[in-house]
């Protein structure tokens, strides 16, 4: 599962994910991305800002486990008389979303939150309601952007719970690979083109994990 700690993503589409990185680029003189390339291709999609626009709204996080983690895609649940009910799923802190002033963020140091998160883990105080958000006829559910009206029903599927927390240089995900396609029995995929393009990126970036190590210390 691929989850943010946002609603939407910042693009639709490959074609669209590509231009924006190009629209980026940092000149090779300047060490900077042009402006008017920017503004070009913000004005033409004005929908990649929606990604930044949330998180400008949030405060700092007072944890990684009193955050919410979005499932930006949309995925089909088929029942056993082969009704299918699309929505987009959310995995929200079971004791609550909670944050941090700027001045009460700086105090705590730049690493705060990755001690935080091994301490809660150790306590047994990190835990998700694992829920999905029912769309209704004529929501979008393949369009990473577009997160599904609020108020929509919500069930809850389940409950998760971190119980370890591997070092960033090692781990069982250094060595395994994430295909979006690949899914439980019962669950199908949505028309979001994202999600099948996203299998080739995480292998290239697998690839580079065995060859060239983890970045990460």
């Amino acid at each position: 599962m691929g989850n943010i700690s946002a609603p939407v993503f910042g693009a639709s589409s490959p074609q669209q994910f590509l231009a924006l990185v190009a629209s980026r680029q940092p000149d090779p003189a300047t060490k900077q991305a042009d402006p008017a390339k920017v503004k070009a291709f913000n004005d033409a999609n004005p929908e990649v800002l929606l990604l930044g626009k949330h998180f400008a709204s949030q405060p700092v996080p007072a944890s990684f486990g009193s955050v919410n983690y979005w499932g930006v895609h949309g995925h089909g649940f088929v029942n056993a008389s082969g009704v299918t009910q699309y929505g987009k799923w959310v995995f929200e802190p079971i004791g609550g979303v909670h944050g941090l002033t700027d001045e009460e963020a700086k105090a705590k140091g730049p690493s705060f939150l990755f001690d935080d998160l091994r301490q809660r883990v150790k306590d047994g105080k990190v835990a998700f309601h694992f829920n999905l958000e029912l769309a209704q006829p004529g929501d979008r559910i393949d369009n990473a952007t577009i997160p599904l009206p609020e108020g929509r029903k919500k069930v809850t599927l389940g409950t998760l719970k971190v119980t370890s927390v591997s070092p960033d240089a090692g781990g069982a995900c250094l060595s395994i690979t994430y295909n979006p396609m690949v899914m439980p029995k019962g669950v199908v995929p949505s028309a979001d083109p994202l999600l099948a393009a996203r299998a080739a990126p995480y292998a290239v970036s697998l690839g580079r994990r065995l060859t060239e190590g983890a970045k990460q210390q």
